[in-house]
């Protein structure tokens, strides 16, 4: 078995943030190491350049990464909370999704479709209606 330093985006941190965190595991090759990285928590799982980097160290930087890992409140935090406590030990480490600072308008929430309802004629009906009880006949 290797020892590899995989570098991701993970989640959690606001809407089109991601945290650049680093993961140490063991693996046959680099590969297999991304792979395995994509399956960790709060790895961002869905998309196709969530693995940032991958390199082989030693076992003794693996060790001291493990332990760097273990004392980081991002990985060991149970809530938002919780990790909202802690944000200044990962703040510097959040960056925003290319594609948003890419294109800022083309991805917008719609907030609410009742508008659109209201205009269609079958909702109209249906506002009419809605208190006449079909059982009582």
């Amino acid at each position: 078995m290797k020892y590899f330093m995989v570098t991701a985006k993970c989640g959690h941190v606001g809407k089109n943030n991601f945290y650049k965190g680093t993961l140490f595991l063991k693996a046959e090759n680099g590969k297999e190491a991304a792979r395995i990285a994509r399956d960790c928590p709060r790895v961002k799982h869905d998309q196709k350049d969530a693995i940032l980097d991958v390199k082989e160290i030693d076992d003794f930087f693996f060790d001291i990464g493990n332990r760097l890992n273990h004392t980081l409140h991002y990985y060991t935090c149970e809530s938002v909370q919780e990790q909202r406590m802690y944000i200044s030990e990962i703040e510097n480490n959040i960056f925003v999704e290319n594609w948003v600072l890419e294109e800022p308008k083309k991805y917008t929430k719609r907030h609410s479709l009742r508008n659109t309802y209201n205009w269609d004629p079958e909702y109209e009906s249906y506002k009419n209606n809605r208190y006449i009880d079909y059982y009582a006949a």
